[in-house]
């Protein structure tokens, strides 16, 4: 295995990228899909790189690696750094890609739990409570999934530790977020925005309305109508610091939706 280093990191990254395949464990070249962007990958590593307490990571879903790579980048040359990925898919489906770059880099600080992430994350939280500082959920995108492996990450997560979430465009993985943003313990840390793509009605209707009747409609509205109409950008990923211990009592709740 070759020492690593992150500038032969971001040579293997640009190399995916470029040639958009990679050679799987059984020495068949794969086609990239449903990787994160270049975009995406470089949000992940600046936000690790701006908090130098970040050491311990975990990631739910790592198809062919590159945002484990990009991940793993950010806490190279941190003492102690560990990086968790939680894939059931890796091998069956995924031929082994993501830990074979992994590997390419000389990235040696990382497992991999070949489990489903409702299985393998109660586990990891009967040891790990408070103890990872950084996560980053990227895996089933049904509502209640995303939902789950966010609950998950808010127990495994410190104090100050941050939750970042991939593919927020998705209605189910935004709905997630508009709920996490009420947690009292969450505060959004930045986002990765695209320019929303929307009707010419509907642009218009945006910018003749007044600010006063926009604030009534955000609050009769449900938010994917609201956002429909005003937001001028799409968020694609988030992330969200975790500020303090979760202390909602047993009757809290929000109406996010």
């Amino acid at each position: 295995m070759p020492t690593p280093s992150l500038e032969h990191i971001k040579e293997i990254v640009r190399a995916l990228y470029e040639e958009r395949s990679a050679v799987g464990r059984s020495g068949r070249v794969h086609e990239l899909r449903g990787e994160i962007s270049s975009k995406e990958g470089a949000f992940l590593f600046n936000v690790i790189q701006l908090d130098p307490a970040i050491r311990r990571t975990l990631e739910v879903g790592c198809a062919c690696g590159l945002s484990s790579l990009h991940i793993c980048a950010g806490i190279l040359e941190r003492q102690g750094a560990s990086h968790t990925i939680v894939d059931p898919f890796q091998h069956s489906q995924w031929d082994g890609v993501g830990v074979r770059n992994l590997e390419r880099a000389g990235i040696g600080f990382f497992d991999l739990i070949e489990e489903k992430s409702e299985l393998a994350l109660p586990r990891l939280l009967a040891d790990n409570e408070g103890q990872f500082d950084f996560v980053f959920v990227d895996g089933w995108h049904t509502f209640d999934h995303t939902l789950l492996d966010c609950f998950y990450a808010t127990r495994l997560l410190r104090v100050g530790g941050v939750l970042v979430i991939d593919d927020v465009a998705f209605a189910s993985v935004r709905r997630v977020v508009d709920f996490l943003m009420q947690y009292p313990c969450y505060e959004e840390l930045g986002a990765l925005k695209r320019p929303a793509l929307k009707s010419l009605r509907k642009r218009v209707a945006g910018a003749l309305m007044s600010p006063l009747k926009r604030s009534l409609l955000a609050k009769v509205l449900a938010r994917p109508v609201y956002r429909g109409v005003f937001d001028a950008h799409v968020v694609e990923m988030v992330a969200l610091r975790k500020s303090g211990h979760d202390s909602r009592n047993w009757n809290w709740h929000a109406d996010a939706f």
